[in-house]
């Protein structure tokens, strides 16, 4: 475990993301969302150059490839790869493909954290699974 390092999987708008940084962790900051991810880099650009953040621009899945994502236009707390949370109330939202890696991947990529916050909409099991292994 390392004592300074946070995951933030699901990060959306990045305010967890800054909590974490401005505790003084290192943060891997993992987002399926591609546009959200774009934002995070414009918005964490100090961070991102010290090596303090590292952010991950890939989807949690069972196992590595390209899947649909579909984007809640609406709420980005929406976004899923299941339809049935983005399109939720009837809110209108579009597919996208996105690449995807195992839990498990990340964790032998970047280390064992302190902590972990996890909220990506249907797939937390597959975290928690992946920390069971």
């Amino acid at each position: 475990m390392q004592a300074d390092l946070v995951y933030d999987v699901g990060m959306n708008n990045g305010d967890d993301t800054a909590y974490y940084l401005h505790r003084g962790f290192r943060v891997v900051a993992i987002e399926a969302d591609p546009d959200l991810c774009k934002r995070a880099v414009s918005r964490f650009g100090k961070e991102l150059e010290s090596g303090r953040l590292q952010i991950v621009n890939i989807g949690i899945a069972a196992k590595p490839g390209v899947s649909d994502f579909w984007i809640c236009e609406a709420h980005s707390v929406w976004n899923s790869f299941d339809r049935t949370i983005s399109s939720r109330n009837g809110l209108p939202h579009h597919r996208i493909q996105v690449p995807c890696q195992t839990f498990g991947w990340v964790l032998e990529q970047c280390g064992v954290p302190f902590y972990l916050k996890i909220d990506i909409e249907g797939n937390d099991f597959l975290c928690i699974e992946a920390l069971q292994d």
